[in-house]
């Protein structure tokens, strides 16, 4: 006999679901067939809930919906957020951000395209769960958020989803007074964002782009313009103070663009291309691979590349069958990793002088990091974090409850 049952993980109870039909059916059909009687904003009350879910006891339906990530706890026991369901246009105080002296952000955007629109709710989730912020307002494919600490309320944090040329961009913008903490909740938010995308689409990579802080407060175009990490990386390795989106536009500092424009906050950020080869994501070490193992014609490939990082004695030990077997490239980076000067920049003059490779260079130059803050403190606070192993069941149309030890979200057969 077999059977299926449902694991889902929360932050703080595991629930366990014993009848994947009744979740399907009479949970997640009933509220998606239920716009018609819902708020338009999304917030829902207990009498919507019991009149959603008339057989489940309203605390058991907050929970199950909760560790699905649909519904956000907005007052415990009486007012909830369904954010796929709010359809708000974009409140016109949103919009004005040229009456903050500090503008900036950061776009992001897949490697491929992803429907990005589709999980942003599971990101609003997420800011709503959150301890650390406060203030939250809400629309369709937006929200904007204080951090709860502040005693000032002049730093505004706004999270939103646009698509241009069928590309999904979720734009990060932090506009107020104080750089410091502008710049700190701009890295909560894109952690917020990274973590909900990494959950919801494992393997898609989000590159970040800086956004042109003179679009932002002008407000002229729909959508403020980004510098890729290319424009960004070029500036960086001329030690040019000032880039440009195209040569009939102004130039915008890098201090505006990367740090509010504080002095201060500026120089405590490190150059994309200064950093250490160490601090590549795997997922460009893998696009380098796939560029430099494969044999070149010439011989421009990863064994040239060890020449020119000065590793050719180790080729023997790289070209081993169980190390080729995963990737030459990537063996050789983290060798060269031990070394104190190993850099991205060095990589790239390498690449240019040795290998002459313009297409790996490119690569390096378009997904090279914008810039790392030395002072960066991911702050754990910002989105919930695993409570007690324990496991809360919920089954049958009156949900019938009892206990189990779990740390997985899956559908399993038993």
């Amino acid at each position: 006999m077999s059977f299926q049952v449902v694991y889902i993980e929360t932050t703080r109870d595991d629930l366990i679901v014993l009848n994947p039909r009744w979740l399907c059916g009479e949970v997640l059909g009933k509220l998606l067939n239920g716009r018609g009687n819902l708020p338009y904003d999304g917030r829902i009350s207990v009498t919507h809930l019991n009149d959603l879910f008339p057989d489940m006891d309203v605390t058991d339906a907050a929970l199950l919906l909760t560790a699905l990530e649909l519904c956000s706890v907005v007052t415990a026991g009486s007012a909830y957020q369904l954010s796929c369901y709010n359809s708000l246009p974009v409140p016109s105080e949103d919009r004005k951000w040229n009456s903050y002296p500090r503008v900036g952000g950061v776009a992001l955007v897949a490697d491929a395209t992803a429907r990005l629109r589709f999980i942003f709710p599971r990101m609003q989730h997420t800011i709503w769960n959150s301890t650390f912020l406060e203030r939250l307002s809400e629309w369709s494919g937006g929200i904007s958020f204080r951090r709860s600490s502040d005693s000032s309320s002049e730093n505004v944090i706004t999270i939103q989803i646009n698509t241009e040329d069928n590309e999904d961009l979720i734009h990060v913008i932090g506009c107020g007074h104080d750089p410091h903490t502008l710049l700190h909740l701009q890295q909560v938010a894109t952690a917020i964002v990274l973590r909900a995308v990494d959950t919801c689409c494992p393997g898609v990579y989000l590159q970040l782009r800086a956004l042109s802080p003179r679009d932002i407060r002008d407000g002229v175009r729909s959508l403020p313009r980004t510098y890729s990490t290319r424009d960004v990386a070029v500036a960086q390795m001329e030690e040019k103070d000032e880039i440009q989106i195209d040569d009939e536009e102004a130039k915008e500092s890098l201090k505006d663009v990367l740090a509010y424009g504080d002095e201060e906050l500026y120089t405590t950020l490190r150059p994309g291309v200064d950093l250490h080869v160490s601090e590549l994501p795997m997922y460009i070490r893998c696009r380098l691979a796939a560029l430099l193992d494969p044999p070149h014609p010439h011989g421009r490939d990863w064994l040239l590349l060890a020449f020119g990082l000065g590793l050719g004695d180790a080729i023997p030990q790289v070209d081993s069958p169980d190390v080729a077997a995963v990737s030459r490239t990537v063996c050789l980076l983290a060798l060269w990793s031990r070394n104190h000067d190993a850099t991205i920049r060095r990589l790239l003059d390498v690449v240019r002088r040795t290998l002459e490779r313009p297409d790996v260079e490119e690569l390096l130059l378009q997904l090279v990091p914008l810039c790392l803050s030395s002072t960066t403190d991911h702050e754990q606070s910002a989105c919930p974090s695993p409570g007690p192993d324990s496991s809360f069941q919920l089954g049958g149309s009156t949900g019938n409850l009892s206990h189990r030890n779990s740390r997985k979200s899956s559908t399993t057969s038993c």
